[in-house]
């Protein structure tokens, strides 16, 4: 009884705390045997730890629920994880806002590629758009500037056809001398011995090429026409009033370099004299009969004139001029009428002029000659 008795008087024993493990897996280990509410805690500490924006805050660890400060073990925990705790770092502000950052400036970099490759594209356009606009061209460009409608060159002025297609030694046509040619020649040389009167005998343009080339030009037009052995050539409209019709084409020299087409025929040739030849100042004209009109058209030899890159004109030519050298020449022997002067009635032959004129001998010739070419001499 004593026994019991003694017993009785003593204090229940009381069993010793758990002891606490000081490894981290012990540590989780004694949390989970905690009572039923751990779990919660550790749930209420994983958010309140996610809310928290102090970065100092991280290193800090909570302590279980209902333990006081005096009563910690002084040993430290860590409810998370190490997944947790890298997951706590991604969604944390300050590292969002560095993510933030660098896709603010990947946009902003992209924004501006888009805006410059739109101004560049803008820029190509306007400036393709410009080019194709006569309008709005450089007006100081000889490619783009408008022509003067009254300029010689332009094509759509009226006062200057086109040219006729040129024609050169190496590029005649398959029926070459067939065809309507214009012969473009200089005055050489003239004459006056068959008349005692030399202003009674003129040459036009009346100037010689050795005065003024360029004032000496003068151009024929005619016209070929047959075939092979049988050419014929007629005259057109030309300032020398010489009129023709189907006069036959003689080759001479064939194959050689001298090679030419010649015809000839004799008319009356009809000259408005340089100046009156009467003391009243009436308007004459002379005639000079049985006047040789001969011609030569080469087919090698090379012509020289005109030579507009030295400034000489074109002559106008209506038909593709002659590609060779070419001989025109008008002429007459002195004697008896030799001229036939009168004076003109209301533009009709009148009177007779008789007086200021002797007969010249038939060798003294008046002639007009016309050339394509200076030397040599054929």
């Amino acid at each position: 009884m004593d026994f019991w008795n003694r017993s009785s008087k003593h204090h229940q024993l009381v069993e010793p705390q758990p002891k606490r493990i000081s490894t981290p897996a012990g540590q989780r280990l004694s949390v989970i045997l905690e009572n039923g509410d751990a779990m919660k805690t550790r749930d209420a500490n994983r958010a309140s730890v996610r809310k928290s924006v102090l970065g100092a805050k991280f290193a800090d660890t909570p302590q279980e629920s209902g333990q006081s400060a005096s009563n910690s073990s002084g040993y430290s925990f860590s409810v998370w994880s190490d997944g947790e705790k890298f997951s706590a770092l991604r969604n944390h502000k300050q590292i969002a806002k560095r993510g933030g950052w660098k896709r603010l400036v990947i946009i902003g970099l992209i924004v501006i590629l888009c805006v410059i490759a739109l101004a560049v594209g803008l820029a190509v356009g306007l400036k393709k758009k410009s080019s194709d606009n006569p309008l709005t061209a450089d007006s100081h460009s000889p490619a783009t500037k408008p022509k003067d409608p009254s300029s010689p060159s332009s094509p759509s002025s009226p006062s200057s056809p086109s040219s006729p297609a040129a024609l050169s030694p190496s590029s005649l046509p398959e029926n070459f001398p067939v065809g309507s040619y214009s012969f473009v020649t200089f005055l050489d040389t003239v004459q006056t011995n068959c008349t005692s009167d030399a202003a009674a005998w003129t040459c036009y343009p009346y100037t010689e090429y050795n005065t003024s080339p360029s004032k000496s030009l003068g151009t024929f037009n005619w016209e070929i026409t047959g075939s092979s052995g049988d050419y014929r050539i007629s005259s057109s409209e030309n300032p020398f009033s010489i009129e023709f019709t189907s006069e036959e084409l003689e080759l001479l020299d064939k194959g050689e370099d001298a090679e030419r087409y010649r015809f000839q025929f004799s008319q009356t040739r009809t000259v408005s004299p340089s100046k009156g030849l009467t003391g009243d100042g009436a308007a004459v004209e002379c005639a000079f009969e049985g006047t040789s009109l001969q011609a030569s058209l080469y087919t090698k030899m090379e012509r020289s004139y005109p030579d507009t890159a030295a400034g000489d004109p074109t002559g106008n030519p209506s038909s593709p001029v002659w590609p060779f050298a070419v001989r025109i020449e008008q002429s007459v022997g002195g004697g008896e009428s030799i001229p036939s002067c009168y004076k003109l009635s209301d533009g009709a032959p009148g009177d007779a002029i008789s007086e200021g004129f002797e007969a010249q001998e038939a060798g003294q010739l008046c002639s007009c000659l016309y050339k394509n070419w200076r030397t040599p001499s054929p």
